[in-house]
């Protein structure tokens, strides 16, 4: 077994990964930590095929974030995220859930949490994020 990272491994964006194990506290994100974010996972796992979206930082009980697409603008969208998140990591997994609804919604107009969602769950599961169906607060404990 070969003592050097892999290429993956040198990334900026397995970096955040794996720091955020170390971390792992309330994180209260500003605009720019979501262009920060999006801009890795953009380059690394959609090979900047994306378009920055407009980015929303809201106070929600019901959800950690939600992708609107234009309806006169099928090239753009809305990501609207939670102003407080349990972790770093939960943002970034949040942020990256929004980011496949993004993909969809440029490739086919529509979003799902079906099988075409989960294309991208390998490739982000390289970077240690997880892909889930859901990222709404209700699936998680609260204290």
């Amino acid at each position: 077994m070969s003592k050097s990272k892999s290429k993956i491994e040198r990334t900026k964006l397995f970096r955040m990964v794996q720091h955020c194990w170390i971390e792992d506290d309330v994180f209260r994100p500003t605009i720019a930590d979501c262009r920060e974010i999006f801009n890795n996972i953009n380059r690394n796992v959609f090979n900047g095929e994306l378009k920055m979206p407009n980015f929303r930082l809201v106070y929600s009980k019901a959800f950690w974030g939600e992708c609107r697409g234009d309806i006169d603008d099928n090239t753009q969208v809305t990501i609207r995220l939670n102003k407080s998140f349990l972790s770093k990591r939960l943002f970034i997994n949040t942020m990256a859930h929004e980011m496949v609804h993004q993909w969809e919604w440029l490739t086919y107009e529509n979003m799902t949490h079906g099988p075409r969602f989960f294309v991208w769950r390998n490739e982000l599961e390289k970077y240690n994020i997880t892909l889930s169906r859901a990222y709404r607060i209700k699936h998680y404990k609260l204290t």
